[in-house]
């Protein structure tokens, strides 16, 4: 059973929504998918609800699981549960990382035919090109998408480092849920373009795989959780302050200072450093007490110790910041959460 205890970052309701429209189309019993996320009415018609990433990957587990296909009928064909397995068995005895792509692609033309899975690499960029066979099927690119999604996530994991991506191209419009793009792929995300593809940089199709069988063993009992996580391989500095911020004993108190003294550098520097990758010291701060606060509301504790739990001495101040953040009251949120 998935556990809920990864509360580094939250997941729209977006996505949730799309899961379970999916369980409704496949015929399975939604209410019985509801209760095993954790997801309420309430909390699916509010737009602005996050979830925790483990109630999206038991929501995706679930209506996979009870509809035995892994492509969830937005496919030419059904893939049986179990075939992601199957080929990640075979991946982890690849030798390089342009290895696992081109049996990638050899597997999916053999044992499915439904997705149409292409590298093609030039001096500089490689382009790996994902379409559905029949992409009527997925008129909303929900499958699309999470192809897209598993195979930057788990070749990164394969050669154990974030694969560095250019960009990601999509055949679709600009979303609703465009604002979520940042978290799913570290790129430009551009839409309305000729093929769904990830772009990057060429060198990358030389790193070596590095894990074994036990820990591929330990990585296929997370699925489909471990496609949810952020990938944390890479040392980026705003990777590190969040570490940082999220294993803090105080967040109350602590300041940028702090946090540079601990990097052993300036408060000056680190504040340029994170602009560089697009964030800002106070927004990675908000954004762990944002995270952490969804999490202890949705695990039922009260506000006085979402507060504690967020570095907040006062529950005024924590109840006027999380309504900043979300647009609701602790109170009114953890009633959505509970609605039945």
């Amino acid at each position: 059973m998935i556990k809920p205890h990864y509360t580094n970052h939250t997941v729209s309701i977006h996505f949730a929504r799309a899961y379970l429209q999916r369980g409704r189309n496949l015929g399975l019993d939604c209410q019985a998918l509801m209760e095993y996320a954790a997801l309420t009415p309430a909390l699916l018609a509010d737009d602005q609800a996050r979830l925790a990433p483990y109630q999206l990957a038991r929501l995706l587990h679930r209506v996979m699981v009870d509809s035995d296909d892994e492509f969830m009928g937005l496919a030419a064909a059904r893939a049986r549960f179990g075939i992601f397995t199957l080929l990640a068995e075979r991946l982890i005895h690849c030798p390089t990382l342009r290895d696992v792509l081109v049996e990638t692609g050899r597997f999916y033309r053999l044992v499915t035919g439904s997705v149409l899975f292409d590298v093609r690499e030039a001096a500089d960029e490689t382009r790996l090109q994902l379409r559905m066979a029949e992409p009527e099927k997925d008129p909303d690119f929900v499958m699309t998408e999470l192809l897209m999604l598993i195979w930057h996530r788990f070749p990164s994991w394969l050669i154990a480092e974030v694969i560095p991506l250019n960009a990601v191209h999509m055949i679709m419009p600009a979303p609703a849920h465009q604002a979520e793009y940042p978290l799913l792929f570290p790129c430009p995300a551009q839409f309305q373009q000729a093929e769904n593809a990830l772009l990057w940089p060429t060198y990358m199709m030389e790193r070596p795989v590095q894990r074994t069988d036990a820990q591929l063993r330990r990585y296929l009992a997370k699925v489909p959780l471990v496609w949810f996580r952020k990938l944390q391989f890479a040392e980026q500095l705003t990777e590190r302050v969040t570490h940082l911020l999220k294993h803090c004993d105080n967040l109350q108190r602590i300041s940028v200072e702090d946090v540079a003294a601990q990097l052993h550098m300036t408060s000056r520097t680190l504040r340029r450093k994170l602009t560089a990758e697009g964030t800002q010291f106070q927004s990675l701060k908000d954004t762990v007490r944002r995270e952490k606060a969804i999490f202890w509301l949705s695990q039922n504790a009260s506000i006085k110790e979402v507060a504690r739990h967020t570095g907040y001495t006062e529950t005024a101040s924590f109840v006027r910041a999380f309504k900043n953040w979300t647009g609701l009251s602790p109170g009114q949120y953890k009633r959505k959460i509970n609605a039945q």
